[in-house]
């Protein structure tokens, strides 16, 4: 900027003139924006004028740096999605997200499935929380899997390992980035579920890039979870991989119990025989 140009000019010109605003979230930024307090005031009058005239403006990133999703964020935020930069070093995926945002790269969610083919002979299967119900009984194919639980288990559970799309981890690797051998966790069986999701703990670990923000309703309340493009494998069964699929994490999904749910995006693919009385479930791809 030109010595003596107007400062107020200068923002205004370059906040309208930009693709996109990247805005650095600090509780001490929501504060002086909320309050319209200095210049950061003059900065949130401008980018609210230009919200009122295109709501759906995807030009506004904003950068959590400290604090948290609630405090930080202006009001005016609040309700878009961002990405997580708070840890020192900060988060290489969740900086790869932003980058790609910027040029233009997202990375797109994985199209739905296809219907799954039905045995004549197979009844529905109705839908209960934690657990999956047949209301008839069918031979089992080959290819078919046993699985059996315990008097003490939450219900039906499988091994599975969850790991980046083979996308994210081509284009992480092409710049040097690297990712932690797939970790087995203990997932449920769940057709109470829509979308599968894994514990938050578990998604840092295997380092998920973030695609988006959600919220689902899950124990009554309403959950802030994150979307990712994954890759999900059941290394003990005879059961073909599913790359990508959308996989929400969230932080009800707690260890020790289970660690990943599976709902009925992946659960569709499949058809699955209940047998209550010998807590066994067969699975068949």
């Amino acid at each position: 900027m030109p010595l003596g140009s107007e400062m107020n000019f200068f923002m205004e010109r370059g906040i309208e003139g930009s693709d996109f605003v990247i805005v650095i979230c600090t509780p001490t930024y929501a504060e002086k924006a909320n309050n319209r307090e200095g210049g950061v005031g003059w900065e949130s009058m401008v980018i609210t004028g230009e919200l009122s005239k295109r709501i759906e403006s995807r030009k506004f990133i904003p950068v959590l740096r400290r604090g948290d999703w609630e405090s930080s964020p202006p009001v005016y935020l609040r309700k878009r999605s961002g990405v997580d930069l708070r840890d020192e070093p900060y988060s290489e995926a969740e900086y790869i997200q932003l980058v790609r945002n910027l040029h233009g790269e997202q990375l797109r969610p994985p199209p739905v499935g296809p219907k799954p083919q039905f045995a004549a002979q197979h009844r529905a299967i109705s839908a209960v929380p934690g657990l999956i119900q047949s209301t008839g009984t069918i031979e089992p194919e080959a290819k078919s899997n046993r699985v059996q639980w315990n008097d003490g288990d939450p219900g039906p559970c499988i091994n599975v390992t969850v790991s980046n799309s083979r996308e994210v981890i081509e284009a992480g690797q092409a710049i040097g980035l690297e990712y932690p051998a797939p970790l087995k966790l203990n997932a449920l069986l769940d057709t109470g579920a829509a979308v599968s999701v894994i514990s938050k703990t578990f998604a840092k670990y295997c380092k998920l890039l973030q695609t988006g923000e959600t919220e689902i309703r899950a124990l009554g309340s309403l959950h802030r979870c994150g979307e990712h493009a994954a890759a999900i494998s059941f290394p003990d069964m005879n059961l073909r991989s599913i790359d990508p699929i959308r996989v929400i994490s969230a932080d009800f999904i707690r260890e020790p119990n289970y660690a990943c749910l599976i709902g009925r995006d992946i659960l569709r693919n499949w058809k699955i025989i209940f047998d209550g009385r010998s807590k066994c479930v067969t699975i068949t791809d």
